[in-house]
């Protein structure tokens, strides 16, 4: 792959702010396929594009920057034999390779941190995941209806999972960092998945709905045993109270939510 054409998929992905790296070898030492300025394109969802010399090493590479969370810049160096020392960072990362050489790579997220998981991917999902978007979050639209998710183009959104929200940890990385909102096309839909959410650790957790679905909702959960400490996280009906109506009016008052909750200026 040429120059151009390398920088042209590169524009596409930050572009649309999919998850994606670019690792660039900027030192080598001794013998070694890969030269200073080897660039490598590893996309989260797809193949890698561009090279570093070949090898075990950028196998590693690939396998390390699609679990690193929260993604964040690496300086990284290999050894080309096995002699290395994984205990030195002076020496390296030992490989089974046998030139012999060292290698030093940065890598970089081209992509936002911020991750919103929208479970629902009817009118409202699809405008929160849009203008999700265009504030330079990261999103996932997740729905348990296939022909759906085949409507939707990677404008909107392009990381789209289909589930049957039996096993949400499949498609949703729980912790701190998660932002997740509930908005399927059914009370119970949304009850199930809120359910599995709980007691899970996340940073933001939203559900659509009005206040007698809420009330309703909440009440079944306490019921099965959820305490109301817990209950009382959930920001729910979602948004700020801006009277909202329409879909893209829903989604600026749930990002309006998210930006006052991500600054820090939520008010407590």
């Amino acid at each position: 792959m040429d120059k151009q054409e390398y920088y042209a998929v590169l524009n596409e992905l930050v572009s649309r702010n999919e998850a994606a790296w670019q690792v660039t070898v900027v030192q080598t030492e001794g013998s070694s396929p890969a030269k200073p300025g080897m660039k490598m394109l590893i996309p989260l969802s797809g193949k890698a594009i561009g090279n570093l010399g070949g090898g075990e090493m950028e196998h590693h590479i690939i396998a390390k920057v699609c679990e690193e969370q929260p993604p964040r810049t690496l300086l990284l160096s290999f050894v080309l034999s096995e002699q290395g020392d994984t205990a030195s960072l002076d020496i390296g990362i030992p490989t089974a390779m046998i030139c012999g050489g060292k290698v030093t790579v940065f890598i970089e997220p081209l992509f936002s941190s911020k991750l919103l998981d929208i479970v629902g991917a009817g009118h409202c999902g699809k405008a929160l995941a849009r203008l999700a978007g265009l504030c330079g979050y990261r999103t996932r639209l997740i729905d348990n209806r296939r022909e759906v998710l085949a409507e939707i183009s990677p404008e909107i959104c392009a990381d789209l999972h289909f589930s049957d929200y039996s096993n949400l940890e499949a498609h949703i990385r729980f912790g701190l960092q998660a932002r997740i909102v509930i908005m399927t096309h059914g009370h119970s839909h949304d009850r199930h998945v809120l359910e599995q959410c709980l007691g899970k650790p996340y940073g933001y957790l939203g559900m659509i709905g009005s206040t007698a679905k809420v009330a309703a909702t909440l009440e079944k959960l306490h019921q099965k045993g959820f305490l109301p400490d817990e209950l009382a996280r959930v920001h729910t009906p979602i948004g700020l109270p801006i009277g909202s109506q329409t879909p893209y009016e829903i989604a600026v008052s749930i990002l309006a939510q998210l930006i006052q909750l991500d600054s820090g200026k939520e008010s407590s």
